[in-house]
């Protein structure tokens, strides 16, 4: 009966075996064996260099010459070292070199792909043969013509390393790439922001729709690079900012301002963690970045020796982007400044807004009827409006109730998803 079973019900069932199942399901007869060797299969594939490519199971001998030629997607990953047992580790030395073979097959399989990911090499430091790795791996780059995505995320590798891999992709598909994303592909005490070779490298990319990258990364000069790239092409610049990166450097506004005026269509969008004082703040929202999508995780470790002064932050954020903000989220747990002012005038007058996400305190749940009055009004258009309270007292209760009573069947007339639930101290609108 099995060996009847449709070849595409087959395939959908093979795509959740692991490599070696896969490879013995192929053994059973000759119509599991034809569904295995199925395209759509091998479309992507995903590599873990320290279990797939070891010992009995070559993975790179027996999956690579078989399907290679489907490959489109293919991940490169690395298992949390810690997970492996004692006995295993001892004898890992061996696996970057498996990675690196499994790499030679698809080149001498003339492999071409449309998207490469790497997957957790920070913990591919802990094995022999890195270095060889990464030397086959900007070779295998160095072959690719229709290569559109790159991923480096959380690699963790140094300035030269990054650099090789960047330089062989655009000297071989530089035309072609549109994504781009080096966040934590250097290693965090590196701030490739002013290397020469990487800001050439940069200005070669003239295909770039999305580039993702951390503050130390960024600068004037990358800016520079980008607006002689792609001014036509640049759509999204997504900017991750650490409390490690904090005034390690600035960036002018008359810099944003030439990348704007080259790049008419492009979104900024900001992802700031555990920065929660204004004065570490303030010189990331310049008058001219085009600001999208702004992200806040607070952390739960503040100076208590200076103000946050969260209602100067969020005024920039009124100030400046009244036209282009689109998406907010303000993780401001525990925060006692007063905000709900702040919230209200934002929903106002922030006209593409469509997203927000407020994890903090409100000191008057009037503000929250006052954003449903909005919303009934029309003035904001979310489809989604969830309230979430946080240790609500028997009369704070019934001013909830009181409100979901008021506006639910206007919400249900509007379409809107609209919630007040326990726990958890959320409010998010979409």
């Amino acid at each position: 009966m099995w060996d009847q079973l449709p070849e595409l019900v087959l395939t959908e069932i093979f795509k959740h075996l692991t490599r070696r199942d896969q490879v013995n399901s192929g053994k059973v007869c000759r119509s599991w064996n034809q569904a295995l060797a199925s395209p759509l299969l091998w479309r992507s594939v995903k590599v873990i260099i320290d279990v797939d490519v070891c010992g009995g199971f070559p993975l790179a001998k027996q999956l690579a010459v078989k399907y290679g030629q489907h490959m489109r997607r293919l991940e490169l990953a690395w298992s949390r070292p810690y997970v492996l047992p004692r006995e295993t580790r001892i004898t890992c030395n061996a696996q970057a070199e498996g990675g690196a073979e499994f790499l030679i097959v698809i080149k001498e399989k003339d492999v071409q792909l449309q998207e490469l990911i790497l997957t957790n090499w920070v913990f591919s430091s802990k094995w022999g043969n890195r270095g060889k790795l990464l030397s086959t791996l900007a070779n295998f780059l160095s072959s690719q013509q229709n290569l559109e995505t790159l991923s480096l995320l959380n690699a963790n590798l140094g300035v030269s390393d990054v650099l090789r891999i960047l330089g062989a992709t655009i000297q071989s598909c530089g035309n072609n790439l549109t994504f781009l994303d080096l966040r934590g592909a250097f290693k965090e005490w590196h701030a490739p922001h002013s290397n020469p070779r990487y800001l050439r490298l940069l200005g070669r990319l003239q295909a770039l729709v999305m580039l993702s990258l951390d503050y130390p990364a960024l600068s004037g000069g990358t800016l520079n690079a980008l607006a002689s790239a792609a001014p036509s092409m640049l759509r999204t610049l997504h900017i991750s900012v650490r409390d490690s990166d904090s005034r390690q450097h600035t960036i002018a506004n008359a810099a944003w301002h030439e990348l704007s005026l080259a790049c008419p269509k492009l979104i900024v969008s900001y992802t700031i963690m555990n920065i929660s004082h204004y004065e570490d703040m303030y010189y990331l929202l310049l008058p001219s970045v085009p600001l999208g999508s702004f992200q806040m995780y607070s952390g739960h470790v503040w100076d208590q020796s200076r103000s946050r002064n969260f209602r100067s932050t969020i005024g920039l954020l009124i100030m400046h982007y009244t036209d282009t903000l689109a998406r907010v989220m303000l993780q401001l747990q525990n925060n006692r400044e007063l905000l709900d002012d702040l919230l209200i005038t934002l929903l106002l007058r922030c006209k593409q807004l469509t997203q927000l996400q407020y994890d903090g305190i409100l000191r008057n749940l009037d503000t929250l009827r006052e954003i449903c009055q909005i919303q009934a009004d029309r003035k904001t258009c979310f489809r989604r409006i969830n309230v979430k309270p946080r240790n609500v007292s028997t009369q704070n209760r019934a001013i909830l109730d009181d409100i979901s009573y008021q506006y639910n069947h206007v919400m249900a007339q509007q379409g809107v998803d609209f919630r007040i639930e326990d726990s958890a101290s959320v409010l998010t609108f979409y």
